[in-house]
């Protein structure tokens, strides 16, 4: 994006006698000094002329630095809880040393596994809604380039209460109600609740994760167990969004 950032060095010169002058216009000027800053791309004639008045010359081509170029997918999806590796490629071939800078944003959800220039191009995203991010890569020379992926969120849970079990059998299978969901998704099951259709409440559990039959009704109640018959349940459910669910239903207790 700059055309006249170049350097043209020299470095060593053998041969001849000290001091050296050195052109790079085709010797139509020498100067002492060896760095030669603000050179646009092209081709040019240099010199060197040492004290006796002899001199070397030799063609150099300056070739202009590649602009950066950034690209990304430019739409994904995930579940709720789910997350998935971003890829912020560069053209082919692109010097990944002259990238000097990435800039992501929003940061929210993402994560980094360094602050290494690999890294930084390939966060690890988890949003909890919709988010579109940006990626901005700025080279050495301050040259930028950006692009943008919208990443698309269901939000609708994974959880599932059974509508009925069977403790009488002892069979050691269905014996104990209890909530099954997905533990990326649900941060806290504030409390299950079952009440008989008298609106006696039957069971209570509070604060706990899914996925456990000790968090479960095993039937009874003080100790003794019920004989079959419907029930109403309600579960409040924290989600890792932040939201608060409501679940009710039925549950029944067969033979």
């Amino acid at each position: 994006c700059k055309d006249n950032d170049g350097v043209i060095t020299f470095e060593q010169v053998t041969g001849g006698y000290g001091p050296y002058l050195y052109s790079i216009n085709n010797g139509q000027t020498f100067l002492s000094k060896l760095d030669f800053t603000k050179i646009s791309p092209g081709t040019y004639d240099l010199w060197i002329q040492d004290a006796n008045g002899c001199e070397f010359h030799k063609t150099l081509n300056v070739p202009k630095a590649p602009d950066p170029a950034v690209d990304l997918v430019p739409q994904l999806s995930i579940d709720l809880g789910d997350s998935l590796q971003l890829e912020a490629v560069l053209p082919p071939g692109y010097p990944l040393a002259l990238i000097d800078t990435v800039i992501w944003t929003p940061l929210i959800g993402l994560t980094f596994e360094s602050n290494s220039i690999p890294d930084l191009l390939t966060p690890t995203a988890k949003p909890f809604k919709p988010t579109e991010y940006k990626v901005t890569v700025i080279s050495g020379d301050g040259c930028e380039a950006s692009d943008r992926v919208l990443i698309r969120v269901d939000n609708e849970p994974h959880i599932y209460i059974p509508n009925a079990f069977s403790p009488w059998d002892e069979d050691g299978e269905n014996d104990v109600v209890y909530i099954f969901a997905d533990n990326n998704q649900v941060r806290l099951i504030k409390s299950f609740q079952i009440f008989d259709r008298w609106g006696e409440q039957v069971f209570i559990q509070q604060n706990f994760l899914p996925n456990d039959p000790a968090n479960g009704w095993n039937g009874r109640l003080r100790g003794k167990l019920l004989i079959p018959a419907v029930f109403v349940y309600y579960a409040e459910i924290e989600l890792i969004d932040g939201r608060t669910l409501l679940y009710k239903g039925d549950i029944t207790i067969v033979k």
